[in-house]
């Protein structure tokens, strides 16, 4: 599940745009996912500038089968409208792209965040090149969803492909997302032999 998924954009809710991603980094801090942070540094101090959370195979955020990933989660939902917004739709949004139980069995990127003072430096690339080739050495397939039309060129740079497209309706205001898979080693040129 992203953001969007539960019905409201940063724009009209921070404070629940806020809590969401307060539980994503709590659920994988718990041992659920990777956690990794890019640091920059400002006049000699190390500033945070950006995030990324990534569940290996077997794992996924909000696993109904992990009860201490879903105490956070319920406490996060008693703060939403009593109105489901789209929690069993956006699973059919990665049924629809990758089948039926394939994405635990990938890698898959939750989250990937980067200070706006630090767009446009790099730090979310080096955050998705720091994890590739860790996966690619595996073997194993990675996926990301997302409801901004701007990403598709930059994970597309990757390799990631789109395999499912859904829009989804809300009291807040529809929104559409994608669902990418990219297949280990995608987007690299392989040595000639």
């Amino acid at each position: 599940m992203t953001f969007p998924a539960v019905g409201y954009t940063y724009e009209k809710n921070p404070e629940i745009h806020n809590d969401f991603h307060r539980v994503e980094l709590q659920t994988a801090l718990m041992g659920a996912g990777r956690v990794f942070g890019a640091f920059i540094d400002i006049e000699g101090v190390e500033r945070l500038a950006g995030i990324a959370i990534w569940y290996g195979p077997g794992k996924q955020f909000l696993d109904e089968n992990d009860p201490e990933q879903l105490v956070y989660w319920t406490h996060f939902s008693n703060k939403l409208d009593p109105k489901p917004v789209s929690g069993g739709r956006k699973c059919q949004l990665t049924l629809d792209g990758l089948g039926e139980g394939v994405k635990k069995g990938l890698f898959h990127l939750q989250v990937l965040g980067v200070h706006p003072n630090f767009h446009r430096r790099g730090v979310g690339r080096a955050l998705i090149d720091y994890m590739l080739p860790q996966i690619d050495a595996q073997g194993i397939a990675s996926c990301v969803e997302t409801a901004n039309e701007a990403n598709m060129l930059f994970y597309g740079s990757f390799g990631f492909q789109v395999k499912s497209k859904k829009e989804f309706p809300s009291t807040h205001g529809d929104f559409v997302m994608w669902c990418l898979r990219r297949e280990p080693n995608a987007g690299k040129e392989l040595p000639s032999n």
